[in-house]
């Protein structure tokens, strides 16, 4: 039994989440979970007839429709024999196995690690990226104006008044250390949760929108670009609370 670690990215609209959602499948009368990614991992893992069940150990989660640019995971696999898997043949029968099935992973690249690496345990900081698109003018039809390629990618709000100093201004609240117990989910308030993090970086930059090129915009639609902000906000920690991300965002 030899532990890998893989770093792996996807789009997840058409997920309901990063882990595995065991009971919610079963009870769907599905023996594996493919509404999510890591069910859709620990399938496509199979096709490498490992002598072990593979169970995929996450570094962390993302809820239904999140993307991830770069994620990580551990797994064990046994393989036939003493040789254990090629690394990169991991990753090219996986990417092999997502794209003929049309399947949004790909796997970044694979490493053998220790059998006492732990993914999340052992993991220096998370990122969280929102992108933020402002219409000045107010519209109840907000992504009418849009790219196709724009949906489902960004945030979008229509505000005349958005001040981009003061959300600058704003971000910086949060730098440090802090107790963010309130911007998690009721669901999750125990009492004996430690609910102090460091946020060591928030951040928001204004953006060229990748959908700024003539191309790309809809000749359809009359609209003014300059009316169009785009805005990139980081966030980064060494481990955040349930929610704490999307409301610190909010």
């Amino acid at each position: 039994m030899r532990r890998y670690l893989l770093n792996v990215s996807y789009i997840g609209t058409l997920f309901r989440g990063l882990q595995r959602q065991v009971g919610v499948a079963e009870a769907e009368g599905r023996a594996n979970d493919f509404l999510t990614v890591q069910g859709q991992i620990e399938f496509g893992l199979k096709r490498l007839h490992p002598v072990n069940d593979p169970c995929v150990v996450l570094s962390s989660r993302t809820d239904a429709g999140v993307h991830a640019l770069h994620n990580t995971m551990h797994v064990d696999l046994q393989r036939e024999g003493e040789m254990p898997y090629e690394p990169s043949y991991i990753s090219a029968r996986l990417n092999q196995h997502f794209m003929k099935n049309e399947i949004p992973i790909r796997v970044l690249s694979t490493y053998l690690v220790p059998d006492d690496f732990h993914c999340r345990h052992k993991a220096i900081s998370r990122t969280y990226l929102y992108r933020l698109v402002v219409i000045k003018d107010n519209t109840t039809m907000i992504t009418q104006h849009l790219p196709l390629q724009e949906f489902d990618r960004s945030i979008y709000i229509s505000s005349s008044e958005f001040n981009f100093e003061k959300l600058k201004e704003a971000t910086r609240l949060f730098v440090g250390h802090h107790d963010f117990r309130s911007f998690m989910h009721k669901a999750s308030k125990a009492p004996d949760l430690i609910t102090r993090k460091v946020m060591e970086k928030c951040e928001v930059l204004e953006t060229r929108p990748f959908w700024s090129e003539s191309y790309a915009w809809p000749y359809c639609v009359s609209a003014n670009r300059e009316n169009y902000k785009a805005y990139e906000i980081t966030l980064k920690g060494s481990g955040f609370l349930h929610k704490q991300p999307d409301h610190s965002m909010a």
